[in-house]
């Protein structure tokens, strides 16, 4: 075996921790044959081709690994919690921790004796909790929608993986520039425009570009969910009105709001709508 492909089965073999044990237990030597095959004829077309393989199998094993992680996290022999039932109540848990978080941020007092508390527990629910929530709510519909557009949900598990992880990095932003400033008050920072405009502008950034691979996992759910006939029509586009909207916040900051608003109608009529259907075959299955 050449010096490269063997460096390339290394690279692919060490990539497959990501996958979980059991996973990489049953499919591994598998996998890693047929990238060894994929290598080869790849590296005989040119630098190109192989440019080519290695964007495609770091895409798709990013995807398929965390969908993976997903599976045996809610593995149904683990959990009599079935993973639609998850799926809405993590939905559900959407709009429930924005509004909760953003009337902590509107009305909370950061000098006021419960004042920190209140603020990281507004950190909590909104990054952490609603990207939690957000990835369990996008593997649910991947699941549910399955084989119509498989390339589809894959995409749009990873953006929102993405989105969520942009969301944790808000979190650890301001969560760290709160703190600098109570631990050192006599630098008197919350006077400091520079700061200010500097904190402010980071934030913003960073909640864009959450925003901005929220859309393209809305726009990537709306388009398959109206192709497949798996979710209604009108939340399919309002799916992809909301996603086309959250696009738009990097570019019109002003539309954030608008973007927010159709998170929350959204979330809310899908969480109802898995809750629904996870409670129908429980009834049918209780009739005598």
């Amino acid at each position: 075996m050449k010096k490269s492909t063997l460096r390339a089965r290394q690279v692919y073999s060490a990539l497959l921790h990501l996958y979980p044990t059991g996973f990489r237990r049953e499919y591994a030597t598998e996998l890693t044959l047929l990238f060894v095959d994929m290598y080869h004829a790849a590296a005989a077309r040119g630098m190109r081709a192989l440019v080519r393989l290695w964007l495609a199998v770091l895409l798709d094993l990013m995807s398929s690994a965390i969908r993976e992680r997903m599976r045996t996290m809610f593995n149904p022999k683990w959990t009599a919690v079935p993973i639609q039932k998850w799926g809405g109540l993590a939905s559900l848990l959407l709009p429930v921790a924005l509004i909760a978080s953003s009337l902590i941020y509107l009305t909370g007092n950061l000098r006021d004796a419960m004042g920190p508390f209140a603020y990281s527990l507004a950190d909590f629910l909104y990054e952490p909790v609603w990207a939690a929530s957000l990835v369990t709510t996008v593997f649910t519909l991947r699941e549910r929608i399955g084989e119509p557009a498989p390339r589809r949900m894959d995409l749009a598990l990873l953006a929102s993986f993405a989105a969520a992880c942009a969301f944790v990095a808000v979190a650890c932003i301001r969560s760290a520039n709160r703190h600098y400033h109570l631990i050192h008050p006599e630098l008197h920072l919350e006077e400091s425009s520079t700061i200010l405009i500097v904190w402010t502008t980071l934030v913003a950034g960073v909640i864009g570009t959450a925003l901005h691979f929220l859309g393209w996992a809305w726009v990537l759910i709306g388009s398959a969910g109206w192709t497949s006939g798996r979710l209604p029509r009108l939340l399919s586009a309002l799916y992809m009105l909301g996603g086309i909207t959250s696009l738009l916040v990097y570019l019109l900051p002003a539309m954030e709001g608008n973007a927010l608003a159709l998170v929350v109608v959204v979330s809310i009529w899908q969480g109802i709508l898995l809750l629904k259907e996870t409670q129908a075959p429980e009834k049918i299955a209780s009739q005598p």
